[in-house]
């Protein structure tokens, strides 16, 4: 879990407990918004091995290289096991 995501949960948790009652502004349309965040699969990135192997495998040609890299994080951050 990110930082963000738990700083963001610690903030619900807090709005929850009624601590923000004397805050002003629209602090109901911001627990929306990081409720909404917190929804999102967080993104997972290539290591550099998985960049070397996906390089070793399809060669320097960069589309190639580019598509591989497109599906293997498609892959990582999707679920999808197609690759």
């Amino acid at each position: 879990m990110s930082d963000l995501h738990k700083v963001a949960e610690a903030l619900i948790k807090h709005w929850e407990a009624g601590e923000f009652q004397n805050c002003t502004g629209d602090m109901a349309g911001h627990i929306r918004l990081l409720r909404q965040a917190l929804a999102q699969p967080e993104w997972v990135e290539l290591t550099d091995e998985e960049a070397r192997e996906i390089r070793l495998k399809v060669g320097s040609a960069s589309d190639v290289y580019a598509r591989a890299i497109e599906a293997k994080l498609k892959e990582k951050n999707s679920g999808d096991q197609s690759i």
